[in-house]
């Protein structure tokens, strides 16, 4: 059976939704600074008008947390709660989260990003002008206001892992203040709208990403197969401050560099992409001044 159902073998009544919004919530505490960002998040999600139904994936909460999160569903008709087990990895509960999902379009969101009020509206409006397969996203901001790069211009290959693991930016290009959307190589999936069936077309995030780089993934391989992948600078959102394992990042990047591989500088930098981007990652540390994050 089909991991991702298809539009004919939807429901009648629920044929007709709009966007299915998808959170993980993972490993999250009941400590207020831990809490509060997925309360906001969830908050921002439902006062979309463009967003039909919300679908909550409890991934390896606090046992508080994931008691919260089940009284929201009894109180919303519009919530869905869906436990993971804690072995799953973050791609792989969004992929569970996705196969429950009733809407012609999936938002995919972090816990710590709070959407401003239209930012759905506003990509799923790229469907009126986008031929053939899409994915879009949209921009972040940190709590200072400072715009955070997660967007990739030009293409997506093995190096690419190195800039998105330096945190460089995508170039002039991108941190030009457009107003409409543009073309570009890769959008986050901390806040990236799909249609449902390009997602199943295909197969969801690859599963093997622990937490890092499944976004990278699924943008390249929409890219391979014809697709188009769009960044909208009027779809925005803010983004609290969250730990980032250094480890799993590496992790992440360190697969994109195997999986993406194609020449044969490619695939000789991604038999030593693990050691060389944790080295990378803690040199730039120590040029700017900071202690090594080697977490």
């Amino acid at each position: 059976m089909d991991r991702f159902r298809s539009r004919e073998r939807l429901p009648s009544a629920t044929a007709e939704l709009r966007v299915s919004a998808i959170v993980v919530a993972h490993r999250v505490s009941m400590r207020p600074s831990a809490r509060a960002p997925l309360d906001l998040c969830l908050r921002s999600v439902l006062a979309e008008p463009t967003v039909d139904e919300l679908i909550i994936v409890d991934h390896a909460n606090d046992e508080a947390v994931s008691s919260s999160l089940r009284a929201l569903q009894a109180d919303r008709r519009d919530v869905i709660v869906v436990p993971a087990r804690a072995a799953l990895s973050v791609a792989a509960a969004a992929n569970l989260g996705a196969s429950q999902a009733s809407g012609r379009w999936l938002l995919f969101l972090d816990p710590s990003v709070v959407l401003q009020r239209g930012a759905v509206a506003r990509l799923a409006a790229l469907n009126a002008n986008t031929e053939g397969s899409w994915i879009a996203g949209g921009r972040l901001m940190d709590m200072r206001g400072r715009e955070r790069p997660l967007v990739r211009a030009g293409s997506l290959n093995a190096f690419s892992s190195i800039a998105v693991a330096l945190g460089l930016r995508a170039g002039k290009r991108m941190r030009r203040r457009a107003t409409a959307a543009t073309r570009v190589a890769a959008v986050s999936g901390e806040f990236m709208l799909i249609p449902y069936s390009d997602f199943g077309r295909l197969k969801g995030f690859d599963e093997a990403y622990a937490t890092d780089g499944a976004d990278l993934d699924l943008c390249r391989r929409m890219a391979e197969q014809g697709g188009s992948v769009l960044f909208h600078p009027m779809a925005s959102g803010v983004q609290f401050e969250r730990r980032r394992t250094r480890r799993k990042l590496v992790q992440g990047l360190a697969l994109f560099a195997s999986k993406s591989a194609r020449t044969p500088a490619e695939r000789a930098f991604a038999l030593v992409a693990a050691p060389a981007l944790l080295v990378a990652m803690t040199l730039k540390d120590l040029v700017l001044g900071g202690p090594p994050q080697l977490r």
